[in-house]
């Protein structure tokens, strides 16, 4: 009998306001058992948000406004952060479910735990829970036997500078997972073919890394890519290119989940969101 990942949250809609912060708020579990992992380098924490209402963030900026100066105080800082577009064709497969992504830079995990522990910090999450219906929290990290990118987590910690975001660039994130047999083969083999399809179309794969360990989080992924395109018609004219199509069908029979978001750089609510 398998036990269940405590950073698993439920699927589906809540019944009841516990089930609501099963959603929103990670768990005591959850968090215990991040703090217990080896703390062996930089990460960087995924943030996919839906707010509530949808699409507004005026509750959530307040949590933003109150945790901005705790996250600065273990020397975080934000990596990306976007507007998640929804007016594509449904074809594409982009999860419009989503308002915000965020990528959130951590010199240590441990920095991630000490904030946790902040009284200042959890005097605001209230906001939080009051300004998100939905949350994805999950560890990213570094893993060297990934097909190359054009940085890594190490760099951007390193640098203290976030991604570069120039007026009218998309950035598509993709979550995936593949089955047991062969996993990391039919990544290699399905970023090979995607690569010269992404170069022809100006795109840059960003960052290719491992999704450690789900802190709050639907499912469990195996991989995780984000690629920067120079506009919303690149976009376009990629995922409706029928070379494209074919290998992403080819790949999709050797994958058992893919979440996709694309989103345009924003300023973030008021200020820092952890």
């Amino acid at each position: 009998m398998s036990i269940r990942h405590p950073g698993l949250s439920p699927v589906g809609e809540p019944e009841n306001f516990e089930e609501y912060l099963l959603r929103v708020n990670p768990s005591s579990a959850s968090l215990a058992m991040l703090a217990k992992q080896p703390d062996g380098g930089p990460i960087i924490m995924l943030n996919l948000l839906r707010f509530n209402p949808r699409g507004d963030a005026s509750i959530y900026s307040e949590y933003v406004k109150r945790a901005a100066p705790e996250v600065e105080k273990v020397g975080s800082f934000v990596g990306y952060y976007g507007r998640t577009l929804t007016d594509f064709d449904p074809v594409f497969g982009f999860d419009d479910s989503w308002d915000g992504v965020g990528l959130v830079v951590y010199h240590r995990r441990q920095s991630f735990i000490q904030l946790q522990n902040s009284r200042n910090y959890q005097l605001a999450i209230p906001f939080r829970t009051a300004g998100a219906s939905r949350r994805t929290l999950y560890v990213l990290r570094d893993n060297e036997q990934l097909p190359g990118a054009a940085t890594t987590i190490g760099e951007l910690d390193a640098s203290r500078e976030s991604l570069d975001s120039a007026n009218g660039e998309v950035y598509v994130l993709d979550l995936l997972s593949f089955t047991e047999s062969g996993r990391s083969k039919a990544f290699e083999s399905y970023v090979q073919a995607i690569s010269p399809l992404l170069q022809q179309s100006g795109a840059v794969l960003e960052l290719s890394v491992s999704p450690e360990t789900p802190v709050l989080s639907e499912a469990i992924w195996d991989y995780c890519m984000l690629t920067r395109f120079p506009s919303l018609e690149s976009v376009v004219a990629l995922y409706g290119n029928s070379a494209w199509k074919a290998v992403q069908n080819a790949c999709t029979k050797k994958m058992v989940g893919r979440l996709s978001v694309a989103s345009q750089a924003v300023p973030i609510p008021t200020t820092t969101p952890p």
